[in-house]
């Protein structure tokens, strides 16, 4: 599984929503490197088709698609945890977000309730 956060140097939760990552992903038993890529210019945010920051892509797929209309040096807005299938609210993504679209990866359909 190939795990990457993009991020953009102005995002002040960038390191807050790697470390909810790594939780995720030690909860869950992954032994997993998580690439961390700086974007920050335009060509490199056009280049990266960079949804703004935070982002979290699982074997190149964003984990909230939803939220990833347009590419630039902005700030993301996630749902939060209580309502996955709400409006975005929040500046970053929570580990309900983060845990589902890992399980997606690894193909657990069931998915975890917590």
């Amino acid at each position: 599984m190939r795990v990457e956060l993009l991020y953009w140097d102005g995002d002040p939760s960038y390191m807050t929503t790697r470390q909810r990552l790594v939780e995720v992903l030690t909860e869950d038993a992954f032994e997993t490197p998580i690439q961390m890529v700086a974007v920050n210019s335009t060509a490199d945010a056009e280049l990266l088709a960079f949804a703004g920051s935070p982002t979290i892509r699982i074997d190149g797929m964003d984990i909230h698609p939803d939220g990833a209309a347009g590419v630039g040096l902005r700030l993301r807005r996630y749902p939060a945890d209580e309502a996955l299938d709400g409006p975005p609210t929040e500046p970053l993504p929570g580990k309900r977000l983060i845990r589902r679209a890992v399980e997606r990866a690894r193909g657990w359909g069931h998915g975890r309730h917590e």
